[in-house]
């Protein structure tokens, strides 16, 4: 299945798989044919505590992830409530990753959407990001 990038679904999820956001996404990404990325909510919140390899691992462990994480990602990462997210949507017929954002910062979720060309952005009410992705062209659906 290919996607094209405005086809491209984000949803911001914690590890608990904050149900309806996971669903209406998922339903989006059939519906368009486009990959999901769930957004890990719960990753890089805490102080000098990344989610992934960075410069400062072991010699060559920053380049073993992409910035589109597989279940066997995931759960190499140690972050397997995400790894199953992320088969849940496979077996619902949708091509899907995780990421393991750094920080929570909505300038951080709006450039990653711009790399990768995310049309959508699945949140769940009273999560504070949605003008920052609106002002950057990202269409935002509050579920």
């Amino acid at each position: 299945m290919t996607t094209t990038p405005s086809s491209t679904i984000v949803a911001v999820v914690s590890e608990d798989g904050s149900e309806p956001v996971r669903h209406r996404a998922i339903e989006l990404a059939r519906e368009s044919g486009g990959g999901l990325i769930f957004w890990d909510a719960d990753a890089g919140g805490r102080l000098l505590e990344d989610p992934l390899p960075n410069e400062l691992s072991a010699d060559g462990e920053e380049e073993q992830f992409g910035e589109r994480l597989s279940v066997r990602d995931l759960e190499a990462a140690g972050r397997a409530p995400m790894a199953r997210l992320v088969r849940e949507a496979e077996e619902a017929g949708v091509q899907a990753w995780g990421w393991l954002p750094s920080d929570q910062k909505p300038d951080s979720l709006r450039d990653y959407a711009s790399r990768h060309g995310v049309g959508t952005v699945v949140v769940e009410r009273g999560r504070s990001i949605t003008g920052e992705l609106e002002a950057g062209g990202v269409r935002v659906e509050v579920v």
